[in-house]
């Protein structure tokens, strides 16, 4: 069985939390990726997202999900959650720092291994007005390089037209904490966030592959500006 409890997952956080999530991630962490780290954050658009929103970004780091948090609004930041694989953080104190202090929720990557349906899961949170953190590939990439994105956003997007994805390019925080390295180290990197995408009728895989071409096109743009600079 999953680790994760619908029900528990969508009790409203408590006033206390929020504070500290807003306190973790708009003053800690925003000043860990802009002062110690040296990253760039980028806006396409300055669009205002007050209800559900699925953010969906590259994957090299274990940073990139609390470098995805910073840029959630404040006044939804608990109502946020980022997406991760119970097999890898479903036990001890990486549970335990996912759940509390990343705000995330724990799923199974395959409906045979808890008998559950992921996408059920999910799909039960945005109907209460939660956000989501995907990385669409389903795990850390190769350092530097994108895979192919898995069809959850598709399914997850298609079930609730209307519902904003917010695609984000991510640069260079896979050197900030390499595979097998516990320690932060100053490289620099960038964080993009495109224009929100809105879909209504297509299916599936038209919207995965959407997703895709969006984040790929946003890599292309940034790595067209650096050679310019």
């Amino acid at each position: 069985m999953s680790n994760v409890n619908p029900s528990s997952a969508l009790k409203p956080n408590s006033f206390v939390k929020r504070i500290m999530l807003v306190l973790l991630y708009k003053v800690f962490w925003r000043m860990i990726f802009g002062l110690v780290i040296g990253m760039k954050y980028i806006w396409a658009d300055h669009v205002a997202l007050k209800g559900p929103v699925i953010y969906i970004a590259n994957h090299n780091s274990h940073l990139d999900a609390m470098a995805l948090m910073t840029v959630v609004p404040s006044s939804r930041i608990h109502l946020t959650h980022s997406v991760a694989a119970q097999d890898f953080f479903g036990s001890g104190f990486k549970r335990w720092g996912m759940l509390h202090l990343v705000n995330a929720v724990l799923i199974s990557r395959s409906r045979k291994a808890s008998g559950e349906d992921p996408i059920e899961q999910l799909d039960a949170m945005l109907l209460a007005g939660r956000s989501l953190i995907l990385f669409p590939e389903g795990t850390r990439g190769v350092p530097g390089s994108m895979g192919d994105f898995k069809r959850g956003v598709g399914h997850l997007a298609s079930r609730h037209p209307g519902i904003p994805v917010v695609p984000i390019y991510l640069d260079g925080l896979y050197r900030n904490l390499p595979k097998g390295r516990n320690m932060i180290v100053p490289f620099g990197g960038t964080l993009l966030v495109g224009k929100p995408l809105v879909f209504s009728h297509e299916g599936v895989d038209e919207i995965t592959n959407a997703t895709q071409a969006a984040v790929e096109s946003m890599a292309l743009e940034l790595k067209n500006a650096n050679r310019l600079t």
